[in-house]
């Protein structure tokens, strides 16, 4: 078991330590903790010139930062749609990235995307799973398909194993919450003896979209948010939010079709950071200072 808390909380400097690209925002799924389904902002598909900006940018500011090839959406829903995200991987590993990762629920990922992902040179992948049985997976996953998702991941790990891959990690998430608390050791068990890591984390109020009573500490009790201090998240249009929390986008700092993502880095974001590092909490714009998501931005994994 290994926490990765350490060093979170530090200011990132004058370039965001990661990176979140919404490469495509239309999800397949309509997850019971999630507020995808509630989503307002236009939904669509991050174009080529747009994508290479950034990750031009990146590789030349620093290629061992870790970019996300999702935001808020299913990344493999992309996987016919050209560019494919399999097109984008390829793009920022061929520039120089090594920490290219994305999040996905797996309902889409047969052999063929297993195949090309790997063949794209993703390092990682986290999978949404938070369920040990059929039955709360659809009460948790709305939509999904729970036999067909574990013959994935499954899939994945033995297409790994059979021909000798290192990458992409692959990470197991379970996102624990009173519905699918029960099943957590068996999940962590299963998991763990097929070769994945598992990723425990707490549930995630989306900005205040989402009931999470698990969020109770106040801000006496509060320490500098993971997400301010060292991601930048950014819409399919350009739009930089200021967390990776805000994914209806209603909190902008600025555009990156006109701005580098460095001067968005430090002269809108720039100001938020510093008031995290001196905790002057109250001093934050109202949608962060009442936030409770930074006691989320945790998990705890067994590799």
């Amino acid at each position: 078991m290994e926490n990765r808390a350490a060093s979170r909380g530090k200011d990132a400097g004058d370039f965001p330590k990661v990176v979140l690209l919404d490469t495509v925002s239309f999800c397949n799924l309509k997850c019971s903790m999630c507020f995808h389904k509630e989503m307002e902002r236009q939904k669509g598909f991050m174009p080529w010139p747009l994508f290479t900006k950034c990750i031009d940018e990146i590789a030349a500011a620093d290629p061992a930062t870790r970019v996300w090839m999702v935001f808020f959406g299913e990344a493999l829903i992309r996987r016919r749609y050209k560019p494919t995200i399999f097109d984008m991987i390829a793009y920022a590993k061929s520039r120089g990235l090594t920490d290219v990762v994305l999040n996905s629920n797996a309902n889409l990922l047969d052999e063929p995307s297993a195949h090309a992902l790997i063949q794209a040179g993703l390092d990682g992948i986290y999978i949404g799973l938070d369920a040990f049985s059929p039955q709360t997976y659809a009460q948790v996953r709305v939509g999904g398909d729970y036999e067909r998702t574990v013959q994935n991941v499954l899939g994945l790990l033995e297409l790994k194993r059979a021909h000798g891959f290192a990458n992409p990690e692959v990470y197991v998430q379970f996102v624990e919450m009173d519905v699918n608390a029960h099943e957590k050791e068996d999940f962590i068990a299963f998991w763990s003896a097929r070769g994945a890591n598992v990723k425990i984390r707490p549930k995630v109020s989306w900005a205040g979209k989402v009931d999470a009573p698990n969020l109770a500490l106040g801000n006496d009790e509060r320490w500098p948010c993971y997400w301010a201090m060292q991601t930048m998240s950014i819409t399919d249009r350009g739009k930089v939010v200021t967390c990776a929390v805000d994914l209806d986008a209603r909190f902008v700092a600025g555009d990156v079709t006109s701005s580098s993502i460095r001067e968005v880095w430090n002269a809108s974001l720039g100001p938020l950071r510093a008031a995290h590092v001196e905790r002057r909490f109250d001093a934050l714009p109202p949608h962060c200072r009442d936030c409770r998501d930074w006691q989320a931005a945790s998990a705890v994994y067994y590799d």
